[in-house]
């Protein structure tokens, strides 16, 4: 029984480290999203946004809205790749570990 129990404590630790080895390497990875010349957004894995352009060209009171509507877009459309790189990533560890899917684990 202990035999068992000290096997899943090493599955375990294995887990934990290449759950911290995939975060730091998401960490390290840049995601981009532009909409054209106006605006470039750069998010890391870990969903951080890390750098924004606008272009001066555009910036004046009647371009307002437009900059608004182009960056949510931009800024949703990277935060849609950080997580779907997020989540092919743990769901890789859990098929190479022969997890069961734990919602919220990850």
């Amino acid at each position: 029984m202990l035999g068992n129990f000290g096997n899943m404590m090493e599955v375990i630790q294995k887990v934990q480290h290449n759950v911290q080895s995939i975060q730091e390497g998401l960490r390290n990875k840049r995601l981009e999203s532009s909409s054209g010349d106006v605006v470039h957004v750069v998010m890391n894995g870990a969903q951080e946004v890390v750098a924004l352009h606008l272009n001066p060209l555009y910036l004046s009171p009647d371009n307002k809205a437009m900059l608004e509507d182009l960056l949510i877009a931009c800024l949703n459309d990277v935060s849609r790749q950080s997580r779907e790189q997020s989540q092919s990533a743990m769901s890789k560890l859990t098929q190479d570990f022969n997890l069961p899917p734990i919602p919220g684990l990850f």
